[in-house]
Protein backbone atom coordinates (compact mmCIF):
# COMPACT_ATOMS: atom_id res chain seq x y z
CA UNK A 1 0.00 0.00 0.00
CA UNK A 2 2.84 2.28 0.82
CA UNK A 3 4.21 1.88 -2.63
CA UNK A 4 0.90 2.80 -4.25
CA UNK A 5 0.44 5.79 -2.60
CA UNK A 6 4.17 6.77 -3.28
CA UNK A 7 3.03 6.57 -6.86
CA UNK A 8 0.03 8.46 -6.54
CA UNK A 9 1.40 11.12 -4.88
CA UNK A 10 4.54 10.96 -7.38
CA UNK A 11 1.59 11.24 -10.04
CA UNK A 12 -0.17 14.25 -8.70
CA UNK A 13 3.41 16.27 -8.42
CA UNK A 14 4.39 15.60 -11.57
CA UNK A 15 0.79 16.63 -12.96
CA UNK A 16 1.00 19.60 -10.61
CA UNK A 17 4.30 20.67 -12.34
CA UNK A 18 3.61 19.86 -15.58
CA UNK A 19 -0.17 21.38 -15.74
CA UNK A 20 -0.50 25.41 -15.81
CA UNK A 21 -1.76 27.19 -13.35
CA UNK A 22 -5.63 27.72 -13.06
CA UNK A 23 -5.58 30.37 -11.01
CA UNK A 24 -3.66 33.67 -11.25
CA UNK A 25 -3.48 36.97 -9.37
CA UNK A 26 -4.68 40.39 -10.89
CA UNK A 27 -3.20 43.40 -9.86
CA UNK A 28 -3.73 47.30 -10.89
CA UNK A 29 -0.90 48.89 -9.31
CA UNK A 30 -0.66 52.28 -9.29
CA UNK A 31 -4.43 53.23 -8.55
CA UNK A 32 -5.72 55.31 -8.27
CA UNK A 33 -3.85 57.65 -10.64
CA UNK A 34 -4.48 61.23 -10.61
CA UNK A 35 -7.73 62.10 -12.66
CA UNK A 36 -8.83 59.35 -13.20
CA UNK A 37 -11.85 59.34 -14.99
CA UNK A 38 -15.05 57.79 -12.65
CA UNK A 39 -16.18 56.72 -15.73
CA UNK A 40 -13.51 54.79 -17.20
CA UNK A 41 -13.11 53.36 -13.72
CA UNK A 42 -16.80 51.83 -13.72
CA UNK A 43 -15.74 50.47 -17.62
CA UNK A 44 -13.08 48.90 -15.95
CA UNK A 45 -15.69 47.52 -12.83
CA UNK A 46 -17.65 46.00 -15.96
CA UNK A 47 -15.32 44.62 -17.66
CA UNK A 48 -13.43 42.46 -14.84
CA UNK A 49 -17.41 41.59 -14.30
CA UNK A 50 -18.15 40.66 -17.75
CA UNK A 51 -15.04 38.26 -17.20
CA UNK A 52 -16.08 36.84 -13.76
CA UNK A 53 -12.44 38.50 -12.95
CA UNK A 54 -11.51 39.85 -9.73
CA UNK A 55 -8.53 42.53 -8.80
CA UNK A 56 -6.50 43.34 -6.12
CA UNK A 57 -5.64 47.48 -6.64
CA UNK A 58 -2.77 48.03 -5.43
CA UNK A 59 -2.88 51.50 -3.89
CA UNK A 60 0.66 53.80 -2.87
CA UNK A 61 -0.28 54.25 0.63
CA UNK A 62 2.12 57.96 0.44
CA UNK A 63 0.37 58.80 -2.24
CA UNK A 64 -3.67 57.77 -0.93
CA UNK A 65 -2.70 59.63 2.42
CA UNK A 66 -2.08 62.72 0.36
CA UNK A 67 -5.16 62.85 -1.70
CA UNK A 68 -7.11 60.37 -0.40
CA UNK A 69 -9.97 62.34 1.01
CA UNK A 70 -11.15 63.14 -2.84
CA UNK A 71 -15.09 62.47 -3.97
CA UNK A 72 -13.81 60.94 -6.82
CA UNK A 73 -11.13 58.11 -4.70
CA UNK A 74 -13.93 57.72 -2.28
CA UNK A 75 -16.48 56.58 -4.88
CA UNK A 76 -14.08 54.33 -6.21
CA UNK A 77 -13.24 52.41 -2.88
CA UNK A 78 -17.00 52.43 -2.50
CA UNK A 79 -17.49 50.37 -5.31
CA UNK A 80 -14.01 48.43 -5.50
CA UNK A 81 -15.77 47.22 -2.09
CA UNK A 82 -18.80 46.77 -3.71
CA UNK A 83 -17.87 44.67 -6.15
CA UNK A 84 -15.60 42.82 -4.12
CA UNK A 85 -12.34 43.48 -5.38
CA UNK A 86 -9.55 44.27 -2.82
CA UNK A 87 -7.20 46.89 -2.12
CA UNK A 88 -3.48 46.02 -1.15
CA UNK A 89 -1.17 48.98 0.44
CA UNK A 90 1.91 49.51 -1.42
CA UNK A 91 4.87 51.10 0.58
CA UNK A 92 7.41 52.11 -1.90
CA UNK A 93 9.55 54.31 0.26
CA UNK A 94 8.68 52.71 3.47
CA UNK A 95 11.55 52.81 5.82
CA UNK A 96 13.07 48.97 5.07
CA UNK A 97 12.79 48.15 9.55
CA UNK A 98 9.99 46.02 10.48
CA UNK A 99 9.15 48.49 13.31
CA UNK A 100 9.01 51.46 11.57
CA UNK A 101 6.86 49.49 8.79
CA UNK A 102 4.50 47.82 11.12
CA UNK A 103 3.86 51.55 12.55
CA UNK A 104 3.39 52.91 8.73
CA UNK A 105 0.92 49.75 8.12
CA UNK A 106 -1.14 50.25 11.21
CA UNK A 107 -1.58 53.88 10.36
CA UNK A 108 -2.54 52.75 6.57
CA UNK A 109 -5.02 50.14 7.52
CA UNK A 110 -6.68 52.50 9.70
CA UNK A 111 -7.02 54.95 7.43
CA UNK A 112 -8.42 53.10 4.87
CA UNK A 113 -11.05 51.02 7.45
CA UNK A 114 -11.70 54.54 8.80
CA UNK A 115 -12.17 56.61 5.47
CA UNK A 116 -13.17 54.09 2.85
CA UNK A 117 -14.39 51.29 5.55
CA UNK A 118 -11.97 49.10 3.66
CA UNK A 119 -9.93 46.43 5.20
CA UNK A 120 -6.97 45.59 3.40
CA UNK A 121 -5.26 41.94 4.10
CA UNK A 122 -1.69 42.55 1.53
CA UNK A 123 0.95 44.58 1.16
CA UNK A 124 4.30 45.39 -0.92
CA UNK A 125 7.00 46.13 0.46
CA UNK A 126 9.55 45.80 -2.30
CA UNK A 127 13.18 45.72 -1.56
CA UNK A 128 12.46 45.43 2.25
CA UNK A 129 10.84 41.94 2.28
CA UNK A 130 12.59 39.96 5.15
CA UNK A 131 10.89 37.38 7.83
CA UNK A 132 11.02 40.38 10.47
CA UNK A 133 8.79 42.08 8.26
CA UNK A 134 6.62 39.53 7.47
CA UNK A 135 5.98 38.53 10.69
CA UNK A 136 5.48 42.20 11.61
CA UNK A 137 2.56 42.98 9.14
CA UNK A 138 1.49 39.38 9.89
CA UNK A 139 0.56 40.51 13.35
CA UNK A 140 -1.60 42.94 11.82
CA UNK A 141 -3.46 40.60 9.93
CA UNK A 142 -1.46 41.60 6.31
CA UNK A 143 0.31 39.60 4.18
CA UNK A 144 3.17 40.61 1.72
CA UNK A 145 3.06 39.65 -1.32
CA UNK A 146 5.95 40.47 -3.32
CA UNK A 147 6.60 37.02 -3.70
CA UNK A 148 3.36 35.52 -4.63
CA UNK A 149 3.24 33.37 -7.49
CA UNK A 150 1.19 34.02 -10.90
CA UNK A 151 0.58 37.43 -10.46
CA UNK A 152 -0.02 39.55 -13.57
CA UNK A 153 0.76 42.97 -12.89
CA UNK A 154 -1.18 45.84 -15.26
CA UNK A 155 -0.38 49.72 -14.48
CA UNK A 156 -3.14 52.19 -13.85
CA UNK A 157 -2.56 54.12 -16.89
CA UNK A 158 -4.82 56.04 -19.95
CA UNK A 159 -4.48 52.42 -21.33
CA UNK A 160 -5.87 50.29 -17.98
CA UNK A 161 -8.89 49.20 -20.04
CA UNK A 162 -7.03 47.99 -22.59
CA UNK A 163 -4.44 46.14 -20.80
CA UNK A 164 -6.96 44.75 -18.81
CA UNK A 165 -8.73 43.35 -21.70
CA UNK A 166 -6.13 42.34 -23.09
CA UNK A 167 -4.84 40.28 -19.54
CA UNK A 168 -8.35 38.73 -19.72
CA UNK A 169 -8.58 37.58 -22.65
CA UNK A 170 -5.33 36.02 -22.33
CA UNK A 171 -6.12 34.41 -19.09
CA UNK A 172 -9.16 33.18 -20.85
CA UNK A 173 -8.69 29.50 -19.51
CA UNK A 174 -7.75 30.42 -15.93
CA UNK A 175 -9.47 32.12 -13.07
CA UNK A 176 -9.02 35.81 -12.25
CA UNK A 177 -8.36 36.13 -8.19
CA UNK A 178 -7.74 38.90 -5.99
CA UNK A 179 -3.31 38.46 -4.83
CA UNK A 180 -4.74 37.33 -1.45
CA UNK A 181 -6.49 33.92 -2.26
CA UNK A 182 -2.89 33.26 -4.12
CA UNK A 183 -0.97 34.12 -1.03
CA UNK A 184 -3.24 31.93 1.00
CA UNK A 185 -3.29 28.87 -0.61
CA UNK A 186 0.52 29.34 -1.17
CA UNK A 187 1.65 29.66 2.50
Amino acid sequence: MDCSLSALIRGCLKERVLRPPRRVALLIEGFPRAHHPIVEFAELLFLLREHRAKATFVVDWHEIRERGLTSRVSEMMKLLKHNEHEVAIKFKRAPCGAHQLSQHAAEALHFLQRVYNITAVSAKVGCCVSQDVEKALRTLGVAVIDGVPNQIVVQDTEDVLVDVGTVLRGCADKQCVCVSHMALHNA
